[in-house]
């Protein structure tokens, strides 16, 4: 919304009738010679349906939206910031709520095999008008199948940030290449959303918060506890992961190499285990393989002294 609150047009695109529905075309952003389509053609932008368009065009008359009821200009500026993978991988928001100002609760249904990952961006502004911009890792998790595949997302602002943006990227879910051991990062998938983070309250005395890093792995699961990165010495964690459907050996695996076998639950397809952190350094979330001997790295932990 700009400072003064007028709008001001800035892009034309047309609305075309077919077979009795409205749909809408722009050939500027369809073009391969606009900067974010990579000398390709974006079809897309090619009889958008209005539900999509109003997303990212906002037309001075409410009646070219050809929705019913229109969306106000106020609802428009508080929808998320979305990019074309947003659409290509059938992504809707489900739910989203923003009640608790320490942490962002966010499910997304989300297309067969995509998989997502989230970070929160903020910037410090320094005296000498120079900004920093910090990137703090959310937990973005899948499970399901097909129409059935959800996304879980959880993001906090850190401890000492008052507003930030939630940036979601999704893609076809990455599997680790050549048996590389890789963490998940914001490489793995373009972006496709962002939902702008506010905090009503401060709180000087709490301690900054990360949440467990998540790894490429051959086989898909979802960390239900702990869900923190940091882990404490000669303290009792409950370890509970869910899977899709499908049976492995999952074990967590201490600094000094030592396996924990969780237990298999059958029943709702989790896995379990309880187990003193005795150790300083990583503790990881491991697969085994059945038959080479290997494992893969699913998520890990940092215990500090």
């Amino acid at each position: 919304m700009p400072p003064d609150g007028i709008l001001v047009e800035n892009h034309a695109w047309c609305a075309v009738k077919v077979q009795g529905e409205y749909r809408f075309v722009d050939c500027w952003l369809a073009s391969p010679y606009y900067h974010a389509n990579q000398n390709t053609m974006e079809t897309h932008w090619f009889l958008s349906s209005p539900l999509d368009m109003i997303y990212t065009h906002f037309p001075s008359n409410a009646a070219d939206q050809y929705l019913e009821p229109p969306v106000s200009i106020n609802t428009f500026f508080a929808l998320p910031s979305v990019c074309i993978p947003f659409f290509r991988h059938r992504i809707n928001v489900i739910n989203y709520d923003p009640s608790d100002d320490m942490m962002n609760h966010i499910t997304l249904q989300v297309g067969s095999d995509i998989a997502c990952y989230a970070e929160v961006e903020t910037r410090t502004q320094h005296e000498s008008n120079r900004t920093t911009l910090h990137r703090t890792r959310g937990l973005a998790q899948c499970l399901g199948d097909g129409n059935n595949r959800i996304c879980k997302i959880k993001a906090a602002l850190p401890v000492d940030q008052w507003m930030g943006w939630l940036k979601i990227y999704a893609g076809p879910r990455a599997t680790p290449q050549h048996g590389q051991q890789e963490k998940l990062n914001s490489n793995h998938y373009p972006l496709a959303l962002c939902f702008r983070l506010t905090r009503q309250t401060q709180q000087k005395d709490q301690r900054p918060f990360d949440f467990v890093q998540l790894h490429l792995c051959q086989y898909e699961f979802y960390i239900q506890e702990p869900q923190c990165h940091q882990l404490y010495p000669l303290q009792r964690y409950n370890f509970s992961v869910k899977s899709n459907h499908t049976h492995h050996k999952l074990a967590v695996r201490s600094p000094n190499g030592r396996l924990y076998k969780l237990t298999y639950y059958p029943h709702d397809h989790t896995y379990d285990g309880t187990l003193t952190v005795s150790e300083v350094g990583q503790w990881s979330l491991v697969c085994l393989l059945h038959h080479a001997g290997g494992l893969y790295i699913v998520a890990s932990w940092e215990c500090k002294a």
